[in-house]
């Protein structure tokens, strides 16, 4: 235990709070946003927190107790070093890349109302958006169909343990045995995607039947998609998103709102976590309140510990496959599931376990060392502000509300680093949004008919 520590974390909580003030524009729960979210629930209640519980008090957790004094000595240090730097990364970057003051943009986002990209109601758009919402339901109907034995619906239809629910879990996710690419785009990510710009549609255009209905099936859809492999993450996600997508067409968030959230919230993962342990354990090393706080950041000292004493540094080799080989000369290896199988060989060869996801300065450590860890924050904050920014400026649609929400909760820093610079979901979502824009020409293109309506 380290209780001198504890002034030092105060302050450093203050000077980061004050610099992500700085680089979001505004610190408020009425004005929730990218980077002040980062701040709350990566950085704090997922990282800081949690390395000074087992830092300077010494909480004991059945992950961070297999370490060293050393390795979390350095995990502390480092993580205050990540408050600080991603914060001051960000300023840089609105300042010297995008400019304009980010308080300006901020209040200007939330006091402007939703409008639609193009007039007759965005037809085209919503033509473009209804065929990919059948696509969407596609993909998802194949995932179920190969993956037959999906977790909760076996949870549902049959009495299976614990044990018997997590091995379908990683047999669904990680030994899903159809096409990777469809499961992962058009089903995990296109469906919750259609179905934010359908709620955001839906709020456009309260008095339109049709399109509620519409968001009520890709509603459904989405919750199918989300939920197929077990995990319990991104149904919460999902209807995170859609609280945020409503905060940000209404003009902010008020206090009664964050609070029936929460509540909601605690009370969706506690019956989650009962349907699929078979009980709820309430504490700070143990159940849902323990996989936030501490388990979370776990991974950080388990990363100093076994990179590169236990296992080599990765080199790079956390890109993806293709990349990772002719870039770095190495194979395809992601530093969280390394850790799994060093951490716990046994349940990873049953079958039972997954990864160790952690803050993303673990994964640049494990693969680049000292360079990595030192650079992690300084990249991650130039990709989060710009992707920021460039949201708050756009015109205030539902496409791009919907894609405000959706980065709001897969802008993850308690992930992978590799994540910000190579990430192919974020690059679909772009490419949507670009083709969606151009649907009105598409549809010109292909019906004499449609042209006629659309210029009118």
């Amino acid at each position: 235990m380290h209780f001198l520590y504890f002034p030092v974390s105060l302050l450093v909580f203050i000077i980061s709070f004050r610099l992500f003030q700085i680089a979001s524009g505004s610190m408020s729960l009425r004005r929730l946003n990218i980077v002040s979210w980062t701040f709350y629930f990566g950085l704090i209640l997922q990282s800081f927190i949690g390395i000074n519980l087992a830092f300077i008090f010494g909480i004991e957790h059945y992950l961070i107790s297999r370490t060293f004094e050393d390795h979390l000595t350095l995990s502390y240090w480092s993580i205050v070093y990540t408050l600080i730097a991603l914060p001051l990364a960000m300023i840089f970057t609105q300042k010297f890349v995008w400019g304009g003051r980010i308080t300006s943009k901020l209040r200007t986002y939330f006091a402007t109302p939703l409008r639609p990209l193009q007039s007759r109601k965005d037809s085209a758009q919503l033509v473009f958006w209804g065929t990919m919402s059948f696509m969407a339901l596609a993909a998802t109907l194949y995932v179920y169909v190969v993956v037959r034995d999906a977790p909760f619906v076996a949870l549902f239809s049959s009495n299976i343990s614990s044990f018997e629910f997590a091995q379908l879990r990683i047999n669904a996710g990680r030994e899903f045995s159809g096409n990777q690419y469809v499961r992962n785009l058009f089903s995990l990510l296109l469906a919750p995607f259609v179905s934010y710009v359908a709620y955001a549609y839906s709020l456009l255009y309260p008095q339109n039947h049709r399109i509620k209905l519409w968001f009520l099936m890709t509603l459904a859809v989405a919750v199918l998609a989300v939920t197929s492999d077990g995990q319990k993450l991104p149904i919460l996600n999902y209807l995170l998103a859609l609280f945020f997508i409503r905060g940000f067409i209404r003009g902010g968030f008020t206090p009664s709102r964050i609070i029936l959230a929460g509540v909601l919230t605690v009370v969706l993962i506690s019956i989650l976590y009962i349907l699929t342990t078979g009980h709820l354990d309430i504490g700070l090393t143990q159940g849902p309140i323990g996989r936030i706080v501490m388990t979370a950041v776990a991974g950080v000292p388990l990363h100093f510990m076994i990179f590169p004493s236990m296992h080599p540094f990765l080199q790079g080799a956390s890109f993806p496959g293709w990349l990772a080989g002719p870039l770095f000369g190495v194979e395809h290896a992601r530093s969280a599931r390394v850790v799994m199988e060093i951490v716990n060989p046994t349940a990873v060869e049953s079958g039972t376990a997954g990864v160790i996801n952690t803050l993303f300065i673990a994964e640049a450590w494990a693969n680049f060392g000292w360079i990595g860890l030192v650079m992690a924050p300084f990249l991650v904050g130039f990709v989060i502000q710009t992707i920021y920014n460039t949201l708050l400026t756009l015109p205030k649609t539902p496409v791009f509300v919907a894609a405000m929400g959706f980065f709001m909760v897969n802008t993850v820093v308690t992930g992978g680093f590799v994540d910000f610079i190579w990430n192919v979901a974020w690059m679909m979502i772009f490419l949507l949004i670009l083709l969606s824009i151009l649907s009105r020409r598409f549809l010109l293109l292909l019906s004499p008919r449609q042209k006629t309506h659309l210029q009118a």
